[in-house]
């Protein structure tokens, strides 16, 4: 007795469009992780050819290349749908490199103060030339999430997960971050720099690697896979937090893990609130440990 099998014919069409997803996601993280290079600190593959001689060179190249590709792809009825996404890595290298140069003022870093201005300066560089190419190329203060959007849920979801990081900070800065001598009564008395500093990290990072990108990736990727990206490059831009002058932890691999699976409840809640708000408050709580770290090893 012969039994026949039939095989639902393959659709050919849903296929192509999951290649064509996966190839444009791939292409995309490798223009996300091409950024931190920019500020010195090459990411595989870009660390096997980005030396120091070429820094200058890369920085400048790689910003124009963003920038051309935008304005080619705006250009073209066939790739106009591509334009803003490569627009937004262009804004994106643009405010890093100016961040770099930020650096040629020469801030103070030993005590805390300078931390905190350093860390302004920074932010500074960041955000307010994000704001100023994006209204620029014609996007709206709501494309980058700069909004009230659901402020309620924002500020209870940020909120919460500010207070419970901080609450487990000093734990979390003694055994991850190399946190000396920390003490309850040491850490209150660096409340208002740590305040400062944290907010002012959370608002240079989080429009500058969630909210120029996720508007425009969600048309391109859908919404769980422009997250799952933008997570993946914050999570790789962190590979540095163990090597160099900027090394905060010995701990990296457990480090980008969490950072990426912060990444991917910060990208949740962003697109949950539209609005920065929420991500904001968060990222500034899961800031508090590595600050508080950084400040009791000043000498």
């Amino acid at each position: 007795m012969l039994i026949c099998t039939r095989h639902a014919p393959v659709d050919m069409k849903s296929v192509s469009r999951a290649v064509y997803r996966v190839g444009l996601f791939l292409a995309f993280l490798m223009c996300g992780i091409s950024l931190p290079t920019l500020s010195g600190l090459p990411v595989f593959p870009f660390s096997l050819i980005v030396s120091r001689g070429m820094d200058l060179i890369y920085r400048i190249d790689l910003s124009a290349i963003f920038l051309c590709s935008s304005i080619i792809l705006y250009r073209s009825e066939l790739f106009k749908k591509y334009w803003q996404v490569l627009f937004a890595f262009f804004v994106a290298s643009f405010a890093i490199n100016l961040q770099a140069s930020s650096a040629l003022l020469d801030l103070p870093t030993t005590t805390m103060n300078g931390k905190v201005l350093a860390m302004l300066s920074s932010t500074l560089s960041v955000f307010i030339p994000i704001i100023a190419l994006t209204r620029i190329s014609g996007g709206s203060m709501a494309s980058i999430f700069l909004k009230k959007g659901k402020i309620k849920l924002g500020l209870v979801v940020g909120l919460i997960g500010f207070f419970v990081f901080a609450a487990s900070s000093m734990y979390a800065a003694t055994y991850l971050f190399q946190g000396r001598d920390l003490t309850l009564e040491r850490v209150v008395s660096w409340t208002p720099w740590l305040l400062v500093i944290v907010m002012a990290n959370g608002l240079r990072e989080e429009p500058l690697y969630r909210g120029l990108f996720l508007k425009k990736l969600e048309p391109l990727l859908g919404p769980n896979s422009s997250n799952l990206l933008q997570a993946l490059i914050f999570s790789l831009s962190h590979t540095v937090a163990g090597v160099g002058a900027v090394q905060y932890t010995p701990f990296t691999a457990v480090f980008v893990l969490i950072t990426f699976l912060l990444g991917l409840a910060l990208g949740y809640v962003m697109q949950r609130t539209d609005s920065l708000i929420g991500p904001v408050l968060f990222h500034a709580g899961t800031d508090i440990p590595i600050f508080i770290a950084v400040f009791s090893n000043l000498p």
